[in-house]
């Protein structure tokens, strides 16, 4: 018996020790071509399995504000939507602590205050779409949560708007063509019992954007969008929360 038991606890030892079960190698300084990407840690397992702060569906909401004023050229409600985005993400940043996107995410408001304030209009369109990414890599460490899928969906039609108010087809039709795809990507996520036939609703919306833009029909595609406004805000205020 005591033979026995040495012979499972060096099978243990052996097995973890395969297995890359000890403690890991610590970051190297330096690589071929300079220093490594400075990452932030995985969140421990239960962490990442969190529901998404409120706040985060929040500020989603309120790009959409921000971006029609852009849009627009009418600065007076840009300002005032980026006044309520600048509130709502530092409540964010209390919540959140320091995962990934958060440093990102201050440097992007930065660019679109200044670009806000000059009356920049691509330079706050372009800003805004980089911190909504970076909001969207914060939401994506909560596993239990699709809020990462409807920024990326948000930050989509708002490219496709964007190209649309410009007149550039070819651009917007490569934007309707990329909105599909993100959709189409992060539809699963969104399909649960109770929102179901809006997700069914937004999938017909989307192609009927996508063949707007195809007929360069501007107001065909403002009304879509406008649609899309609606169901995505519906499916948006569904998860918040949950």
């Amino acid at each position: 018996m005591i033979k026995s038991a040495a012979c499972a606890v060096l099978a243990v030892a052996i097995f973890c020790s395969g297995c890359g079960l000890s403690a890991p190698a610590p970051k190297p300084e330096v690589g071929p071509t300079g220093k490594p990407v400075e990452s932030k840690p995985n969140p421990p397992l239960v962490e990442r399995f969190w529901s998404a702060p409120a706040e985060l569906y929040d500020l989603e909401a309120t790009a959409g504000v921000v971006f029609e004023g852009i849009n627009k050229a009418d600065w007076e409600q840009a300002e005032a939507g980026l006044n309520n985005l600048q509130a709502l993400w530092q409540q964010t940043k209390t919540v959140v602590g320091e995962k990934k996107g958060v440093k990102e995410g201050d440097e992007a408001m930065d660019k679109l205050t200044r670009a806000v304030a000059g009356r920049q209009i691509t330079a706050s369109y372009e800003s805004l779409t980089k911190f909504m990414g970076s909001v969207s890599d914060i939401g994506k460490s909560y596993k239990l949560s699709p809020v990462a899928d409807v920024i990326n969906i948000g930050n989509s039609a708002r490219n496709v708007s964007f190209y649309v108010e410009d007149k550039n087809w070819s651009k917007a039709a490569a934007k309707a063509k990329e909105l599909e795809g993100v959709w189409q990507q992060g539809k699963p996520a969104l399909e649960q019992i109770g929102i179901l036939g809006e997700v069914t609703r937004t999938s017909s919306i989307i192609k009927q954007v996508k063949d707007a833009v195809n007929a360069e029909n501007k107001g065909a595609v403002e009304e879509q969008l406008a649609n899309l406004n609606e169901s995505m805000g519906r499916i948006r205020d569904f998860y918040r929360g949950r």
